[in-house]
């Protein structure tokens, strides 16, 4: 299933009653460099109030992976509004650490909530995002005679084929998106085509 995912970080600023909201927000692939971002983050705004977090791994309809931090704020007011925010735009592959300055003023869990999720959102407008294909990997193996039918329907089928072993019969590997890979698996099997482990 194809989903939108950030092809670079953005940073933006909010203000809410004098309370300065800045989000870092950007692609992030494993929760070490999520936690080397944030580190970094600590660094830079050592004097901040907070730093609260969310974060996706994978596909944000079914993830690999996602948490949130309220980092010290009443909890559910700041990481889960966040996260929220993340899933229904359908982006996935992000991480999102948003840095308060306290201005003052308490906003209550209400004026939180809608602080962090607006901080969150004005950088999600900023951000530019790809769409990101899930690919299948497989090797093939075939007979001489049945390779270029092989490279034909893999082709058909949007994807592509990488090295090539010749021995007694030739073992090609695949790779294709993987909404295409059940009609190719299918198609395949059909005509006598062997899959190695």
């Amino acid at each position: 299933m194809t989903y939108q995912i950030p092809s670079s970080p953005v940073v933006s600023e909010t203000e809410e009653k004098k309370s300065r909201f800045i989000c870092w927000l950007g692609p992030v692939t494993d929760k070490t460099a999520f936690q080397h971002q944030l580190k970094q983050i600590r660094q830079q705004y050592p004097d901040a109030s907070h730093h609260c977090t969310a974060l996706i791994i994978g596909n944000p309809a079914n993830p690999t992976m996602m948490q949130s931090d309220d980092d010290g704020e009443p909890g559910g007011s700041a990481g889960r509004p966040m996260l929220e925010l993340l899933l229904k735009q359908g982006v996935g592959n992000v991480g999102a650490i948003v840095t308060r300055y306290f201005g003052g003023t308490k906003l209550g869990v209400g004026g939180l909530m809608r602080a962090y999720r607006g901080s969150v959102g004005a950088a999600l407008q900023a951000m530019p995002l790809e769409s990101f294909v899930p690919l299948q990997q497989a090797s093939v193996c075939c007979d001489f005679a049945q390779e270029s039918r092989l490279r034909f329907l893999v082709a058909r089928h949007q994807g592509s084929c990488g090295q090539a072993d010749y021995a007694s019969k030739v073992t090609v590997s695949i790779s294709l998106p993987q909404d295409q890979w059940q009609s190719l698996r299918e198609l395949l099997l059909a005509e006598a085509f062997e899959f190695q482990d």
